[in-house]
């Protein structure tokens, strides 16, 4: 049997006639290294496949008058996000008032779900009462190769209804996933976890009547961050924990990677090989991760750690 795996785009869609639909998919080259000759095998064959669109759409309820986001979210030092109680909640609660009416509005956004399946992988996505799937086990197996006709056959479920359920699944995270993505680029402040002010996710019923929450970037000042002296050895770093983030340029920072090769002993990662083929070869993080043995979580906090390790480099004149 001939089989092909490949990431493209649809590029047009004819209705030739009432039972016939015609659809071009645009592949880039790389997507078919080593598979063209089996695509070309499959010339007027019948085959079965689907479409898994790589953009994940999710709708943010906004407040219709300042037109803010409902929900905010903010990420601690360990990339766990937790969602915090609406300002006008959190307000009515400290004052004993009765809870303002908001008029509430829904607009859509969007996110690759590549970053929902990285946060996922990383197993700092939530469960949900009332969605009890292992989703971790779902995405590898969907990672590796696995179709949805064939986990949906092993979980007794029809196709069909898997497929809702995992989009849905990945739209529930997606505001979660986009506030981590922001954390793993190094791109928002950690804050310490309140147990007065943050929930570990959404109430059910707050779930159910709200499809989608959104995210927003965070606004706190990264005051007062948790001892690190009871986190896991593996995600104390001395570069992070006590240093202040030096700020360099995205483009600067991985080009500098690239030419000066930059290593550390506390981080035995070989990040500007890694680099380099995610730049020529396209490969994703979740794929150069599974190259050398690590997982996408444990991956992304090295790599955080190194980042800012060559920014502090940099900052000193090449000197580490």
């Amino acid at each position: 049997m001939s089989y092909i795996n490949f990431k493209g785009t649809v590029k047009k869609i004819n209705l030739k006639s009432s039972e016939e639909t015609e659809i071009t998919i645009s592949i880039p080259a790389s997507e078919l290294d080593g598979q063209y000759n089996t695509l070309q095998s499959m010339l007027e064959l019948k085959v079965i496949g689907g479409l898994d669109s790589q953009i994940v759409t999710y709708k943010v309820l906004k407040n219709a008058r300042t037109g803010k986001p409902i929900t905010k979210y903010t990420v601690d030092d360990g990339g766990v996000v937790s969602v915090a109680k609406p300002e006008g909640e959190q307000l009515s609660m400290d004052l004993g008032l009765p809870l303002e009416k908001v008029e509430v509005k829904a607009d859509p956004e969007q996110i690759d779900l590549e970053v929902i399946q990285d946060f996922i992988l990383s197993g700092l996505a939530p469960r949900f009462d009332d969605m009890q799937y292992d989703f971790l086990e779902i995405t590898e197996r969907l990672a590796d190769g696995d179709t949805y006709l064939k986990i949906a056959a092993d979980v007794g479920m029809g196709v069909g209804v898997f497929v809702v359920m995992v989009d849905e699944y990945r739209k529930r995270v997606a505001p979660m996933a986009a506030k981590w993505d922001e954390w793993r680029k190094g791109e928002v402040n950690t804050v310490p976890p309140k147990a007065d002010q943050l929930v570990e996710g959404q109430p059910d019923d707050q779930q159910k009547n709200q499809d989608e929450a959104t995210t927003d970037s965070s606004e706190q000042s990264g005051e007062n961050k948790p001892d690190d002296s009871n986190k896991p050895e593996d995600d104390q770093n001395p570069a992070t924990d006590t240093d202040p983030e030096p700020v360099v340029d995205k483009d600067e920072l991985e080009e500098y990677i690239l030419k000066a090769r930059p290593t550390f002993e506390d981080i035995p990662v070989d990040f500007p090989t890694l680099l380099q083929q995610r730049r020529e070869e396209g490969k994703t993080w979740m794929q150069l991760a599974k190259s050398i043995g690590l997982t996408s979580g444990q991956i992304t906090t090295k790599w955080t750690a190194y980042k800012k390790m060559v920014a502090k480099q940099m900052r000193n004149g090449g000197a580490a």
